[in-house]
């Protein structure tokens, strides 16, 4: 990511730069929301992030620092922001979903998720552990993740920055970062998707996921052990995201110092997890059927996870943008690097991730909402001649990523 060179504490909206550490005192959304945008460009995130249909600069003008006489070469240029076509998808959404954060519906959901991981940990101690539970708590993690902390960290659950931010937190409860999930998911997947360099869900060297990225031998081979992978996904989040916290970087970016209190908090939730989670099941229970039923859940949780987020933006005919093309509409784009499979009953158990065309256009809004907007963005889609990819079933869909995984694992594609 190339950006104009500005401090940590600022950001740049369109050709202005603002004192962020100045607007968090008195963000609607709370300081914590904002933290992870400082030191960067974030026209796109404003406009991703917001219903608005234009910058509120009488809001940002006490805390302008300067113009930017020359805009530099950044990703803001390969898009088209906030199209006279987006704005319209807005107004008629914002008319559909009067009140988008979270129903009782999310919160019954939540709070018995909440209480059954609980419960299963309390379980394991008191009786030890079986492979029926550890199944059973590694599915309830994901939902966690899916169903819960995604909604509270995208700001989709409340007004209230502190409810959010409450529920964010059960990211950590289960090993995670809320901070790092944030700097991940909402300063670059989200605003960069599919974007080789700068979209982390695409970006590396053992899976090769986008066009740009430079074919290994191993590759061949992909479609294969990738699915492999997906199990120990949770072993790395636990233990690498260690040195992230500490230190300040993540997915190849470093993270604004106006986070560091939050950084702080998460890795003494690490710590509390790691004691909670592996330390203290192992003391009551020291033996190798205790380690297999824990191996068991992560697996479990990380392929239920990571699946999820595979299948949503690899499949066949899904678009790449390279920062040599042509610009493109930020909005279209979002749609056509990413699939929606399934309908009401799906997201449920998946927390609306199975909309993820919805989700990728308006992230904020409550995953409870995503099937009454379905309809709704698919005849938009139709009416301005974008492809809107739908799978009846996961299996089709998952079908369709092997196929596209096998495809990108060929040298010469």
């Amino acid at each position: 990511m190339i950006d104009i060179d500005i401090n940590d504490n600022e950001i740049i909206l369109e050709d202005h730069v603002y004192d962020l550490k100045g607007f968090a005192k008195v963000h609607p959304g709370g300081n914590i929301a904002i933290n992870i945008f400082g030191g960067r460009d974030v026209t796109i995130h404003y406009y991703m992030l917001h219903n608005h249909q234009s910058i509120h600069k009488e809001i940002l003008e006490p805390y302008k620092i300067r113009k930017i006489n020359k805009i530099e070469e950044n990703n803001n240029s390969i898009y088209d922001i906030n199209t006279l076509a987006f704005r319209e998808l807005k107004k008629i959404v914002k008319k559909e979903i009067k009140y988008s954060y979270a129903t009782n519906e999310w919160y019954i959901k939540a709070i018995a998720i909440m209480a059954l991981e609980i419960y299963i940990e309390y379980d394991n101690i008191l009786n030890g552990f079986n492979y029926s539970k550890s199944i059973l708590h590694g599915i309830i993690m994901a939902m966690i993740g899916l169903c819960i902390q995604h909604d509270a960290n995208h700001g989709a659950i409340s007004k209230t920055p502190w409810i959010n931010y409450a529920w964010g937190l059960t990211q950590d409860w289960i090993g995670g970062s809320s901070l790092l999930w944030k700097h991940h998911h909402v300063l670059l997947h989200h605003a960069y998707t599919n974007l080789e360099g700068d979209d982390p869900d695409t970006t590396g060297s053992l899976i090769r996921l986008h066009k740009d990225t430079k074919p290994k031998p191993y590759h061949k081979i992909q479609s294969i052990y990738t699915w492999f992978l997906l199990p120990f996904l949770p072993l790395s989040w636990h233990f690498k995201e260690i040195y992230d916290l500490i230190y300040m970087h993540h997915s190849g970016f470093k993270i604004s110092s106006m986070a560091r209190k939050e950084a702080t908090i998460g890795l003494i939730l690490r710590v509390f997890f790691i004691i909670r989670f592996y330390i203290i099941p192992y003391y009551y229970h020291n033996n190798i059927h205790t380690i297999l039923c824990m191996f068991i859940t992560l697996a479990v949780g990380g392929f239920y996870l990571g699946i999820n987020f595979i299948i949503s933006h690899n499949f066949e005919g899904v678009s790449y943008i390279s920062s040599s093309n042509q610009k493109k509409d930020w909005a279209f784009h979002q749609i056509e690097t990413s699939s929606t499979v399934g309908g009401r009953i799906l997201g449920f158990f998946h927390g609306g991730l199975n909309y993820q065309i919805e989700h990728h256009l308006f992230p904020r809004i409550s995953h409870v909402h995503y099937h009454k907007i379905h309809n709704i963005i698919k005849k938009w889609c139709k009416e301005n001649d974008v492809h809107y990819t739908y799978y009846n079933n996961i299996f089709d869909n998952i079908i369709s990523c092997y196929k596209q995984i096998k495809k990108m694992g060929t040298i010469n594609t």
